[in-house]
């Protein structure tokens, strides 16, 4: 269940980060355009911002630091037995109702690691998303529909129908003869267009044949330009941008650019050199495209040629210039960095919840337990231990501490959770020997890969690691390194979760690690002040 639970929650995270960087994105673009329109016609700049869009949910899925995140790293442990859900590890422990009475005003106060709105959003959300990919999935598969249609009515032209079709030059023949590209006629009143991603297929209405030589060759070039450009193959990738990330408006605007942009370097390509007179020629038989398919075009489909009243004023204006508008290398370059930038800032800034789960259902746990009296604190503890260890990171951020309880899981931390970044590299605390060291059975394997070591008496466990760097029987020296942080098993960010065991009794790792209050976020000493009162 509550793997479920994460993967959704994650999942939210993506789509928030997706709409908050294509709204970045967006703003950023529609500034630049203002002092540069030359970016207008750059396919690259508007297929690399649907990507960087994209990439930001992605980046939300993928590992990354916790040390960056937005949101603090929290430790979850699962309930081990209906007897100890009301039980509190304080001072006053043993006086049942009112542990009860101070969890509920605890919970009240919204004092816990995940506010019950969190438990509802990441479902909620999931509903509305699957409710929407499954409209944009029919409107897709309607189209495709009418597509399938509209080539099925059609005729395919054989070499010697090309030939004689007039519409081709002799080049412009070798290459589809060579490339095996398909040419299919039909009688619907669309324009010339590419059909199809991966294989498209060039579809022309058989009223061009009524067009000038001259206006029919231009019309061909056009299409065959998008097709040595892997133009179709451009809009398939943004059609399925579209689809997944269907409820981020950005990428839309993104997509219409970017068709403009393959409409503009087409129309220049197919220009280019040529004389006035042949640019009226063609920008006649663009109006004569649109009036034909007004009411003919499906919606939806990846096809080129598709052209409303407001695009083929705005080409036949673009025709006038002798060419596209020059983008500096400097403004290029700038784009280039703006997009990083954006990325980057999701990579650091990513929010997450680093938490783990540990429960043991087929054996019985030890309790863990505050210390004895509200005047031994884990300091006065440690000032009666022989020396401390040595911190198992060079760099501690402590994120969640021992005995504390949580609004949705009531078992007291087991241990401490460490927040840092996937690699971190771990250090043995103290001398000692090797127990185990890889997946671990205890738990129901919710640890990951984990390192124990055996100290005298105790025991240290390190979980949720990326590498270990020992072997079970091997002797280490304190501050030995002995595997790396990572989000293996029942975590959903990395960190390192830290035990220490007597037996089959939990320590406080407060009582062996000096001065760890100095590295615990404001936000655990809290929670450990309200629930433990020190």
């Amino acid at each position: 269940m509550m793997l479920a639970y994460v993967a959704l929650f994650k999942w939210m995270l993506a789509s928030v980060s997706c709409v908050l960087a294509g709204m970045l994105v967006w703003a950023l673009l529609a500034a630049a355009l203002r002092y540069w329109p030359a970016l207008l016609p750059r396919r690259a700049v508007w297929l690399a911002a649907q990507g960087v869009t994209a990439g930001a949910a992605l980046l939300a899925l993928l590992p990354h630091s916790a040390q960056h995140s937005l949101t603090p790293t929290v430790t979850l442990n699962a309930a081990e037995a209906s007897a100890i859900r009301d039980a509190r590890p304080s001072p006053a422990a043993t006086d049942a109702p009112q542990a009860r009475a101070d969890a509920a005003e605890s919970d009240a106060a919204g004092d816990g690691d995940l506010p019950p709105f969190t438990l509802v959003l990441p479902a909620l959300w999931t509903l509305v998303y699957a409710a929407g990919l499954a409209w944009t999935l029919a409107r897709q598969l309607r189209a495709r529909h009418a597509w399938r249609g509209l080539l099925a009515a059609s005729q395919r032209l054989s070499p010697q129908d090309l030939q004689e079709h007039g519409a081709f030059s002799g080049a412009q023949l070798t290459a589809i003869a060579r490339r095996r590209l398909a040419v299919m006629e039909t009688d619907a009143a669309i324009s010339p267009m590419l059909i199809g991603a991966r294989r498209p297929v060039l579809l022309l209405p058989r009223h061009l044949r009524s067009f000038g030589a001259e206006q029919q060759h231009m019309i061909v070039a056009h299409e065959l330009h998008h097709w040595r450009a892997r133009d179709p193959l451009c809009m398939g990738v943004s059609a399925v941008l579209q689809t997944v990330f269907w409820f981020n408006p950005a990428l839309r605007w993104m997509n219409a650019k970017m068709e403009w942009a393959l409409e503009l370097i087409c129309d220049q390509r197919v220009l280019a050199g040529r004389p006035q007179q042949q640019r009226k020629q063609y920008a006649a038989a663009l109006l004569q495209q649109w009036k034909a398919q007004t009411a003919a075009m499906p919606a939806g489909g990846v096809a080129f040629g598709g052209i409303n009243g407001a695009s083929a004023a705005a080409r036949i204006r673009q025709m006038q210039q002798a060419a596209l508008p020059v983008l500096s290398s400097a403004v290029a370059w700038g784009v280039a960095v703006l997009m990083a930038v954006v990325l980057a800032g999701g990579a650091m800034l990513q929010p997450a919840l680093a938490f783990s789960v540990d429960q043991q259902p087929d054996a019985p746990q030890p309790s863990a337990r505050a210390p004895a009296a509200t005047s031994e604190t884990p300091a006065a503890t440690l000032a009666e231990n022989a020396a401390a260890w040595r911190d198992p990171l060079d760099k501690m951020r402590v994120t969640g501490l021992f005995g504390v309880r949580r609004t949705v899981l009531v078992t007291p931390h087991k241990g401490i959770d460490i927040a840092a970044p996937s690699g971190t590299p771990v250090h043995a605390v103290a001398a000692g020997t090797v127990v185990s060291a890889g997946e671990l059975t205890e738990n129901a394997g919710r640890y990951g890969k984990t390192v124990v070591l055996q100290h005298g008496a105790q025991r240290t466990l390190y979980a949720h690691l990326t590498t270990t760097n020992v072997k079970p029987g091997a002797k280490v020296e304190a501050g030995q390194q002995i595997g790396t942080v990572g989000e293996t098993g029942f975590a959903t960010g990395p960190h390192l979760h830290f035990e220490v065991r007597q037996g089959e009794e939990l320590l406080n790792p407060a009582t062996k690690l000096a001065n760890l209050d100095a590295h615990t976020t404001k936000r655990a000493l809290r929670l450990r002040q309200q629930q433990l009162g020190y």
